[in-house]
């Protein structure tokens, strides 16, 4: 497989043997090109840029015959990453620098990368490539440096690879789930004093931008397991304070389990409801523990100042 970077602006073209045959053309291209994301390469289908045969309407699902030719075209690099202007209200912290990666804690309110092409937004990703350039080429092109995500509006801490070693590395361990991470959310009600949520995830089956759980009985083929434990740290008067243990890493997990139990995370939007005393759900990445290079590491990041706050107010039980 193909582990270069392919200059931008230029075409590349591939001549399909018997070994490929019968595979679809999405699942082939990803697996040529690692260095570039699902997203990226979905985004070529979408604008024409991946052809069969000089085929211009190619469908993702299309199953390769022998000696096809397949055509991609790389679009022309935008360097907008490069020159955004990072302001120093970032509130990005480093809470340790190894040789080969960064622990960061991301506050609340920042996005990881862009979510496409046209997006202005600063994100952790700009200021990775703005303060440590020597990651800008590392891991996936369109998202260099980034091995995991937290959501916009989940603080707390993340690993950054710093260099192609470390970043194949870290991201096989969170495949083997290597790397236990450990969540601290304040949830609406009081739930049992331990447990285990194991509801798969998928899609919506309607709002495509959510994800939902599914029980044995309920999921579909795009459904993936999920495990998530939990303890409650405190009660509280209508709401807890949580450590949760995910197991696997699905989108909005922790966010989809605790409503699929009827405790949804304080200030959810999306899976619970709006709050007046917090403007964003109460979600904290609190722990990270692994080995690495055969050496155990274990950091962690206090709650968020605003999350602080909401706990001083709230009255325990």
């Amino acid at each position: 497989m193909n582990t270069q970077s392919i200059k931008q602006g230029t075409s590349f073209s591939i001549t399909i043997n018997s070994e490929h045959v019968g595979q679809r053309i999405d699942k082939y291209i990803t697996q040529y090109f690692q260095q570039y994301s699902r997203s990226f390469l979905q985004k070529l289908f979408e604008k024409n840029q991946i052809l069969i045969n000089q085929n211009k309407s190619i469908k993702p699902s299309y199953l390769l015959k022998l000696n096809d030719i397949v055509a991609i075209e790389f679009p022309e690099e935008k360097n907008e990453t490069s020159v955004k202007e990072i302001p120093s209200s970032l509130n990005i912290t480093i809470v340790k620098k190894e040789k080969d990666f960064l622990i960061v804690n991301k506050p609340a309110g920042l996005v990881v990368h862009a979510p496409n092409s046209y997006s202005k937004e600063i994100t952790l990703s700009d200021w990775i490539i703005n303060t440590h350039q020597e990651i800008a080429h590392v891991g996936l092109i369109d998202r260099p440096g980034i091995v995991h995500r937290l959501d916009k509006d989940t603080s707390g801490l993340m690993i950054i690879p710093r260099t192609n070693h470390a970043h194949h590395t870290f991201t096989n361990m969170f495949k083997q789930r290597s790397i236990h991470k450990t969540y601290l959310a304040i949830v609406v009600g009081n739930p049992s004093e331990t447990g285990t949520i194991d509801f798969y995830i998928g899609r919506h089956p309607i709002i495509r931008n959510k994800m939902h759980f599914f029980t044995e009985s309920t999921k579909h083929s795009n459904c993936r397991t999920a495990i998530t434990h939990y303890k409650v740290i405190q009660y509280f008067k209508d709401y807890a304070l949580v450590e949760l243990k995910p197991i696997t890493g699905r989108t909005h997990q922790i966010r989809v389990h605790c409503a699929a139990i009827g405790h949804p995370l304080l200030g959810d939007p999306v899976y619970g409801t709006k709050s007046k005393i917090l403007n964003r759900h109460a979600l904290h990445a609190y722990q990270l523990a692994f080995e690495y290079n055969q050496q155990n590491y274990i950091f962690t990041s206090p709650l968020e100042h605003d999350l602080q706050i909401i706990l001083q107010q709230l009255k325990p039980l």
